[in-house]
């Protein structure tokens, strides 16, 4: 690990392989080890990956400020500058996609190709709320069963879905919660890191200005449609974040789109193979075997944060 400080935040990044620039950009609550085993070591063949900690988790810098869009895209950009990469593909999970979209939106002529897994891009998506699926796993169910008796929570009116089933994540897991069933991954799951990374992630919801930032709009509608890269988005059937990927495919009709059967927001670890196959085949790879891309969703989660 290496750390830089640029854009007036102290970033922690790795590099590996050798070949064209790749940029891979993690959501919120994890860290860069969320690509390490399944996507950055099979991808580190044929590029030079790299991968950071976006500020405020991992084992880079909490400021007060600055966890909107905007300018984590200003962190990216410093970052680049930095290492001396002009131009790369870039990918990015969650929010991490949301941050290159902003990326590309403000330096596209340095963005060779850009790949969003499962975005919610807030200029097209403003509110995120149960009634944009149908589908709750029976875990889900559960927690947020215990979050409205233990914490009042009504799922119903919530307008940031995906932000406080973050938040109730990180206090169930700190407060030993059980439940009856689980899913294949979780936020904070088992290992090491698990009681780390729910604790860093409550401690930026509570002492920084984070919440209220990431939900800020980036660039418009009108400048996003004028992109012309060539652009994949992923996302999950069930997922929360298809108004995002329907308003993109409406501003960009070159985008080839990819759609997960049966997952949800974290297809990325639970369907990592399909994931990959999706993601080298658009990078121009095709010889990536279904071995190398394997990963195991569990260990993924016990090395967040």
């Amino acid at each position: 690990m290496a750390e830089t400080r640029v854009n007036g935040v102290r970033l922690a990044y790795q590099q590996l392989g050798h070949g064209p620039d790749l940029v891979l950009v993690h959501g919120l609550a994890a860290s860069r080890a969320f690509w390490f085993g399944a996507y950055a070591l099979p991808l580190a063949r044929h590029f030079r990956v790299t991968l950071y900690d976006l500020r405020g988790h991992g084992y880079s810098e909490r400021p007060p400020h600055g966890y909107d869009a905007v300018t984590q895209a200003q962190d990216l950009a410093a970052l680049l500058d930095h290492l001396r990469i002009e131009r790369c593909a870039l990918a990015g999970h969650s929010y991490g996609g949301a941050i290159a979209l902003e990326y590309a939106a403000r330096a596209p002529q340095n963005v060779e190709r850009l790949a969003l897994l499962d975005s919610k891009i807030n200029a097209l998506q403003p509110y995120q709320r149960l009634s944009d699926s149908p589908h709750l796993t029976p875990f889900e169910k559960e927690i947020a069963q215990q979050a409205a008796r233990n914490w009042a929570i009504d799922w119903d009116r919530e307008p940031q879905l995906g932000l406080r089933f973050l938040e109730v994540m990180a206090r169930w897991r700190l407060g030993n919660g059980s439940a009856q069933t689980r899913d294949v991954y979780t936020p904070f799951g088992e290992g090491r890191g698990a009681l780390r990374g729910a604790r860093q992630w409550l401690d930026l919801l509570e002492q920084t200005a984070a919440p209220e930032e990431f939900v800020q709009p980036g660039a418009p509608a009108e400048r996003l449609a004028g992109l012309k890269m060539p652009l994949l988005l992923i996302y999950g059937e069930r997922s929360r974040c298809l108004p995002s990927c329907r308003a993109l495919q409406q501003l960009l009709p070159q985008a080839r789109v990819e759609i997960v059967p049966g997952s949800g927001h974290f297809f990325p670890a639970t369907h990592a193979r399909e994931t990959l196959g999706w993601l080298a085949g658009f990078l121009g790879v095709t010889d990536l075997t279904p071995e190398q891309g394997a990963a195991d969703p569990a260990a993924i989660g016990a090395r967040q944060a």
